[in-house]
């Protein structure tokens, strides 16, 4: 009796945890995890757009108005990741260059500064990911992952070190089909981006390419895998 009444609490146990880690039934192949993606896919669009104002804004008032020369040209590499999605090839080069344009306009004491200070790794990376892009659009597939992975061939990153690189590409890529370029992306991130919330995120990212899930590559994607109960699983 004490046995069976044992048998039945362990698997009322296992019933609760499933329901409670698992609000998809079909975990990955969910239709309305499918659903929910392509909102978040939406959204994101939306929101890197309305970045790509803003921070054209930025950078067109900082040229305007402002005196530090880091600024300017932090604000034009932060406005490049967007540009490099929406406005045309020869606009985003343009860009590109003017990037370092502004770089050859700093003296040698600011330029030295700035290497002392993050050795523009931020401005590195923004730059490379531009490029990487680019190649995306003119279907220059191997060139494109190639830049992408250039862009994070960093040391020293205070800022990539602690929020990470831009995932934009790495989740078009990924929503295409390149599932490959994108494990090797997130693979390399453990040189420079560490920590228990990277761990965390890359943990999740692998689990959900195994078992060939949607992924939107935000945080929010630790949050998923609980919903989806892929969570704890042990995959190899």
């Amino acid at each position: 009796m004490t046995k069976g009444w044992a048998l039945t609490l362990i698997c009322i146990n296992i019933l609760f945890q499933s329901s409670a880690q698992a609000d998809y039934a079909l975990m990955c192949d969910d239709p309305q995890y499918h659903q929910y993606i392509e909102d978040r896919f939406a959204q994101l669009e939306v929101k890197n757009r309305r970045l790509y104002s803003s921070t054209l804004r930025d950078y067109e008032l900082s040229l305007a108005t402002s005196a530090n020369p880091y600024k300017i040209i932090g604000d034009l590499s932060r406005h490049l990741k967007y540009s490099a999605q929406f406005d045309p090839i020869d606009e985003v080069n343009a860009k590109i260059r003017r990037v370092f344009d502004h770089t050859d306009e700093l003296s040698a004491e600011e330029h030295l500064a700035g290497l002392v200070f993050d050795n523009f790794s931020s401005e590195t990376h923004s730059v490379g990911v531009a490029r990487a892009w680019i190649a995306y659009r003119q279907k220059e597939y191997a060139k494109a992952f190639e830049e992408l992975l250039l862009s994070i061939e960093l040391s020293g990153s205070a800022v990539l070190s602690s929020f990470g690189p831009d995932f934009s590409l790495a989740r078009q890529m990924y929503k295409d089909g390149n599932v490959e370029p994108v494990l090797a992306y997130i693979n390399k991130t453990e040189q420079f981006w560490t920590g228990q919330r990277p761990d965390r995120l890359r943990d999740v990212w692998r689990k959900m390419i195994i078992l060939g899930c949607k992924i939107q590559f935000d945080s929010v994607d630790t949050i998923k895998a609980v919903d989806l109960g892929i969570n704890n699983l042990e995959l190899k």
